[in-house]
């Protein structure tokens, strides 16, 4: 019965499409790196009118969940809208981003006398980029006793500077966050077979020494880049950090499937 309580709203240029009217399917994926992520929502069956109204950079918003549980997954702007027939469907797909293209933000040069720190640098340039700031902590402030210079993309430098000071910088749900990858947002939520948990979590190791598992469950919103989560399964316990993960919804999923790595916390 827990999939016939779904629930997703999509809210574009001033209107609110529900599941519970249109057919609606999405693919929204989330990771911890600057590059923004591309996000693909298809909803069946829109008036003419209702698609010519959905514009290139309009912002766009989908809260999903299960009836009595529903939150944010994504905020973004909308890229490209097409429109194609499905035998006697007609399926509109939107493609939002999670940000604006923050490559294209350029400085032709800007030098920082030697003795300059990491934080410094990045205080001066995160304001260039006019995004909202939702996180911004560095475990260690570099001094760079030679100076540093920014030529060219800036988000480029931001996120080489950030890793210089130890931390991470990535967009999520339209918002920056420079932090260590330790760092998260708990998520007050214990993933179990009762909350949602699908299988079991199975387990990875790189080359440079993380460890974590891959885990599947019923879409859940408080799962998103960093979120810190508990998992109780039968071989599997403790806190981990989400490092990247996908929400998707379609005619036999409305699942989210995620990377978790142990939180350190």
């Amino acid at each position: 019965m827990e999939q016939f309580r779904r629930v997703v709203e999509v809210n574009v240029s001033g209107k609110t499409f529900r599941s519970k009217d249109l057919y609606i399917e999405f693919d929204v994926p989330f990771d911890d790196d600057a590059s923004p992520n591309e996000s693909v929502i298809r909803i069946y069956n829109l008036t003419q009118d209702t698609i010519s109204r959905i514009k290139r950079n309009d912002v766009l918003t989908i809260n999903a969940g299960y009836e009595g549980d529903v939150g944010l997954l994504l905020s973004g702007r909308v890229s490209y809208v097409s429109t194609r027939k499905d035998g006697p469907d007609k399926v509109t797909t939107i493609y939002v981003l999670d940000s604006s293209d923050l490559s294209g933000i350029k400085l032709e040069k800007r030098a920082y006398a030697a003795g300059v720190t990491g934080q410094a640098i990045l205080k001066d340039l995160v304001p260039l980029l006019k995004v909202p700031v939702a996180a911004f902590r560095l475990p260690k402030n570099k001094v760079y006793a030679k100076g540093y210079t920014v030529t060219g993309s800036i988000i480029d430098h931001i996120e080489e500077v950030a890793k210089d000071c130890g931390a991470a910088c990535y967009m999520n749900r339209g918002k920056l966050h420079i932090r260590p990858l330790t760092d998260g947002d708990d998520a007050r939520f214990v993933l179990r077979n009762d909350t949602g948990l699908v299988g079991s979590p199975d387990r990875f190791e790189e080359a440079d020494g993380t460890k974590g598992y891959h885990v599947e469950c019923l879409l859940q919103h408080r799962i998103t880049t960093a979120s810190i989560i508990d998992i109780e399964s039968k071989f599997v316990r403790g806190r981990f950090r989400v490092r990247r993960g996908q929400h998707i919804c379609n005619m036999d999923t409305f699942l989210t499937t995620a990377e978790v790595i142990e939180s350190g916390r």
